[in-house]
């Protein structure tokens, strides 16, 4: 296999790789790879001949994609490639393929769901003797923990509630009441969801999510209940053994206009 560009490329083992339709979307990816704890070292943008005209004398690159180490592709024999073939279609098509090293079992996972997150195709892991399609799971993202919340509230589905949490769940609810576990939620939310009129419903606010490592990550979302009660919710959540995201700890507290923290 032979590669014309600013470093040798060799079979990627180890690596998952997926194809992204255009730039914005490969930046989400990588800042999204980036969040969850991947070494900028470890991630490959493969991009079409045309940006050969883009690159400093000296083989710099411009914008975003100088922030990683950059390879780019004119010809390779495929025959014992067979599966790289897609990929480097998609390079002449001017696509981006992100290719990223993955050095435990939870990482290959973790870039996987983050690339078919963003909309990636032909996701794959080059293991060291063979190719594995890695399909889209059934795993929801980090973020999708607050939505899930608002949806069973709104449901009044108190069991559907509880199950994002972990067995051993800790809640400290805004009136300073504390629930260890999951069936002790159930109860309380049950109770509370019992009463339609008076707890009314909720709506979604920005979330941010902050990323510690491709299994953990704490989400904060900002949830409206109907008659104007502003609250945010933290949620400290990770990858459980089902690989879904679960909720192992929460916390939620009222939203105070300034000018009452003053009278």
């Amino acid at each position: 296999m032979r590669a014309a560009s600013t470093r040798d490329f060799a079979y990627p083992t180890n690596h998952v790789v997926g194809t992204v339709a255009d730039a914005v979307k490969a930046q989400a990816a990588i800042d999204a790879l980036l969040r969850a704890g991947f070494d900028r070292r470890d991630i490959d943008i493969l991009h079409s001949e045309e940006d050969l005209h883009r690159l400093d004398p000296t083989g710099a690159a411009h914008g975003y994609l100088a922030q990683f180490h950059r390879t780019l592709i004119r010809t390779f024999e495929l025959q014992e490639h067979q599966h790289l073939t897609h990929h480097i279609e998609d390079i002449r098509a001017g696509r981006y393929v992100i290719m990223v090293l993955t050095k435990r079992r939870i990482q290959k996972i973790a870039a996987a769901d983050i690339l078919h997150h963003h909309g990636a195709e032909f996701v794959g892991f080059y293991g060291r003797w063979a190719w594995q399609e890695l399909l889209p799971s059934d795993t929801q993202s980090p973020e999708d923990i607050p939505a899930l919340f608002v949806r069973a509230w709104n449901e009044r589905d108190s069991v559907a509630l509880a199950s994002l949490f972990d067995p051993d769940a800790e809640f400290v609810s805004d009136t300073g009441l504390c629930w260890h576990d999951r069936e002790s939620i159930r109860k309380a939310y049950a109770a509370m969801l019992d009463d339609a009129g008076g707890n009314g419903t909720l709506s979604n606010g920005p979330t941010k999510i902050k990323l510690l490592s491709p299994e953990v990550a704490v989400v904060y979302a900002h949830i409206t209940q109907s008659g104007g009660k502003a609250m945010i919710f933290s949620f400290v959540v990770h990858r459980s053994g089902d690989h879904r995201w679960r909720c192992a700890s929460a916390h939620n507290t009222d939203i105070v206009p300034a000018d009452a923290t003053t009278s």
